[in-house]
């Protein structure tokens, strides 16, 4: 062969190749013309389709409409509506890609091929036009496409549709094997069994309220969960009729006035891995026991709302506190935190977050009495309690809003406590009581002052009444009052206690007043500290008294600087360097 018959050859060879790919992406078949689709049931529209009958071998599935609602037959039950429907809409929808006659694939093959041979199904319906049927055989390997054959023909023709994933194999692919349905609307709740009624009602904005055996607000998600349990809970048998054995728990979900399922389950035995359920709509049905059971025993007031404080944190403005010493702090435009009353002075943010958080955290672990009366309340130390907060706030949606708690009788475990004037006394933790601040220093700014050692001319260290001075030179080194210099390791102690002095923070405020003074072991002039600080407005003495620990090994330290002798825990950090200076300067035993 020479070159030019060659090339030729294979300019032809292209050309033909072009051809082919062209006929295979703009035919459809010998029946379809260029530009559409050929629909294998022009005339058939899905919402007409009244009856289905699936035949598999010797397993038939069969379902039909009745008052415009699927049910499957054998025994009749409720059909999953979305599953049928979709098997509807894709018979009507089925569009050919290609047609196989069978002395193509009789060539390369048989009708196994295809999933037409004797696992194939054969779907009937009926609809407005008549009766109609379909082969069905098994999904492409390519492509969302469906080997499918009109009955008494023999050729094959490929869908384009996952058709074959629609066609069910047994009945319980289209019964409605849910318990709830996801999408049942409905307003009230109501379960009982046990000797005891619970009965909830969502209220316009959603949430749900007890009404119930009291009318009580309620954990939200607790009944989240117990709705979502049953929503997800799935039919796994049908099960014989029970007969009339008393139900473990009973539940009516209902719109008003209507009833619109009401479930009634049993627990055959404690081994059991599954729990009969009496459906008002479907019969007695088996579910896996996954716990629903056991939260619909629970006692009432574990659906109660547990949490005493529920306004947010970010929308409070003032907190009232009336106790021994009544007081107020309030939040500034800057965000800041300030004592308005009996004095006014800056509170430390972090302080009263803490508090805010401890009443927020607060969790009721006991309903003591719902429906109390004045004697409830004088028996627990509610008529004239010790303690009550008012805490205010402002929300962008509902605007200002106000929270009362009072706090009575006190033991081992608990706080008797009343909520916004509710006729119900709960049972708080101990602790949630004893941890929020009396009186108002104990939320002072913990920042005690700020200056720098190089603002420091001297400082005097006072031990069992026996004071020693110390002056500060401007090269950050240190004299005694005979000028007698300090080496460099004493200098660098007291220039770093001088530091730490400067920018000291109270860990906590432990006392106010002479009596808090006795029970921390400081005595006047005992055990002092004093720096002499040049500051902006002249020369100012920095005075700290020290005296015992505390339970946490934290020295209690006082100052005078507010007018009243004021008490904190001082941070172990301080206090440590201060010993080591003491020690290394030769006023106290290593």
């Amino acid at each position: 062969m020479n070159p030019r018959e060659l090339y030729w050859l294979s300019g032809l060879a292209v050309v033909l190749a072009i051809a082919c790919i062209a006929d295979g992406l703009f035919s459809v078949g010998d029946n379809t013309v260029l530009g559409q689709v050929e629909r294998l049931f022009p005339e058939l529209d899905a919402d007409t389709i009244d009856s289905f009958t699936v035949t598999r071998g010797e397993t038939m599935v069969a379902a039909k409409k009745i008052s415009g609602q699927w049910r499957v037959a054998d025994p009749d039950y409720p059909a999953h509506p979305e599953r049928i429907a979709r098997l509807a809409k894709r018979l009507a929808e089925l569009t050919v890609s290609q047609r196989i006659a069978e002395a193509d694939w009789t060539e390369t093959g048989n009708e196994k091929t295809f999933g037409l041979d004797e696992a194939r199904a054969l779907v009937r319906w009926s609809s407005s036009i008549g009766e109609r049927s379909l082969e069905v055989g098994s999904a492409a390997l390519f492509g969302r496409q469906t080997y499918v054959r009109l009955p008494g023909t023999r050729d094959a023709i490929l869908v384009a549709s996952d058709l074959a994933n629609w066609v069910p194999r047994t009945a319980d692919d289209w019964r409605d094997l849910r318990l709830v349905p996801e999408d049942l609307e409905f307003d009230r709740l109501r379960f009982w069994g046990q000797s005891r009624t619970v009965e909830l009602v969502r209220s316009d904005d959603g949430a749900w309220q007890m009404e119930q055996p009291v009318n009580s607000a309620t954990d939200q998600m607790v009944i989240h969960q117990l709705i979502k349990r049953m929503q997800l809970a799935r039919i796994v048998q049908i099960a014989a009729p029970t007969g009339e054995d008393e139900p473990d728990a009973t539940v009516r979900l209902a719109k008003g006035d209507d009833t619109l399922i009401e479930l009634e389950f049993l627990k055959p035995d404690d081994e059991s891995p599954t729990v009969l359920v009496r459906h008002s709509g479907r019969g007695t049905v088996a579910i896996q026991d996954d716990g629903l059971l056991s939260l619909l025993r629970l006692p009432h007031d574990q659906f109660r709302e547990h949490a005493l404080f529920r306004q947010p944190l970010d929308e409070v403005t003032s907190v009232t506190v009336d106790t021994i010493k009544k007081f107020t702090i309030a939040k500034k435009p800057d965000g800041a935190w300030q004592v308005t009353e009996p004095r006014q002075f800056p509170a430390d943010a972090l302080l009263v977050n803490v508090m805010l958080t401890n009443l927020r955290n607060a969790q009721v672990i006991e309903f003591i009495k719902d429906e109390a009366t004045a004697v409830d309340y004088k028996k627990h130390g509610l008529a004239n309690p010790w303690l009550s907060l008012e805490v205010n706030g402002v929300s962008a949606d509902t605007g200002q809003w106000r929270e009362l708690i009072a706090f009575g009788t006190v033991d081992t475990l608990r706080v008797a406590a009343r909520a916004n004037d509710e006729p119900a006394i709960v049972g708080l933790p101990r602790e949630q009581a004893i941890l929020l601040p009396k009186e108002a220093f104990k939320l002072r700014e913990r920042r005690l002052w700020s200056f720098s050692t190089n603002q420091v001319a001297a400082v005097t260290v006072t031990l069992a009444n026996k004071p020693t001075q110390f002056s500060r030179l401007p090269n950050a080194t240190w004299r005694t009052v005979d000028n007698k210099a300090l080496d460099q390791i004493q200098s660098a102690m007291l220039e770093e206690t001088l530091y730490r002095m400067g920018v000291l923070s109270a860990v906590g405020w432990v006392g106010e007043g002479e009596p808090a003074m006795e029970i921390t072991g400081i005595k006047p002039a005992t055990n002092q500290l004093t720096a002499e600080v040049d500051t902006a407005d002249g020369p100012r003495q920095f005075r700290l008294e020290f005296g015992n620990k505390g339970p946490l090994g934290r020295t209690r330290v006082m100052t005078e600087q507010y007018g009243t002798p004021t008490i904190f825990s001082a941070p172990n950090e301080f206090t440590n360097v201060y010993q080591a200076t003491l020690q290394i300067l030769g006023l106290a035993k290593r």
